[in-house]
């Protein structure tokens, strides 16, 4: 029995090490991180087609780390502002060094990927929605 706890205390060690130093392909999966962290925060560096533009935009091979940060909380469970910003170290400056480029957006978002609506007045934003797609 002992050595089944002990195996089982070693297998989540290594998930959480594992899961910690992993990756993410897409913003989205850490903001709802930092909708669920305690501290409102989460980290990690991005891969694939936002850190390649970011490479391509700046000339850097620096990695791409993301950070998202708690503005407010709405009413709604899960739903909160949010800041993130996406910083690339080793940037070419113009006068020849490197330096760190950062980029910091701000945007509502609910754990399902909604936006809250606190704070709509649905009915007006209703015409304008209705009015969306239609040629005049």
């Amino acid at each position: 029995m002992r050595t089944l706890s002990s195996l089982a205390v070693i297998a989540f060690v290594t998930m959480s090490a594992q899961a910690f130093s992993m990756d993410y392909t897409s913003v989205k999966q850490l903001m709802v991180r930092a909708i669920d962290a305690r501290d409102g925060k989460a980290q990690r560096f991005i891969v694939g087609s936002i850190a390649d533009k970011f490479k391509k935009s700046t000339g850097s091979s620096g990695r791409v780390r993301a950070e998202v940060s708690t503005i407010k909380s709405f009413n709604r469970e899960g739903c909160k502002r949010l800041n993130v910003r996406l910083i690339q170290s080793d940037v070419p400056t113009t006068d020849g060094k490197t330096a760190d480029f950062g980029v910091d957006y701000g945007l509502n978002m609910c754990r399902d990927g909604s936006p809250p609506t606190e704070g709509m007045d649905l009915e007006q934003t209703s015409p304008i929605l209705e009015g969306i797609g239609k040629s005049g």
